[in-house]
């Protein structure tokens, strides 16, 4: 299989859609935007497919990661990720994983 994000042969990893043909290397997952589930059914999406976080909340101004203490974005990203629960509490997607 051919690499989505790098182009390379040898990705193992396919998106969670059935129908899509599509696959990545693990490493190149995150640069590509991919979204990886390290818990059971430990699914990988491809960008197109991936799921969105569906709380609306945007961080105040100066807004801190609650586990590297270093700001978040102005918003909702694929780096930046909010609480679901509380909706007041933000993490750099880095951190979590």
């Amino acid at each position: 299989q051919r690499c989505l994000v790098c182009g390379q042969t040898g990705a193992t990893i396919t998106c969670c859609v059935p129908d899509s043909n599509l696959s990545f290397h693990l490493p190149c997952a995150k640069e590509g935007g991919c979204v990886t589930h390290f818990l059971p059914p430990y699914r990988a999406c491809c960008p197109a497919h991936s799921p969105v976080q569906g709380a609306e909340a945007t961080p105040e101004p100066g807004t801190q990661c609650l586990m590297c203490m270093e700001p978040v974005e102005d918003r909702k990203t694929y780096s930046t990720m909010v609480c679901p629960a509380c909706k007041t509490s933000w993490f750099h997607r880095d951190c979590i994983q």
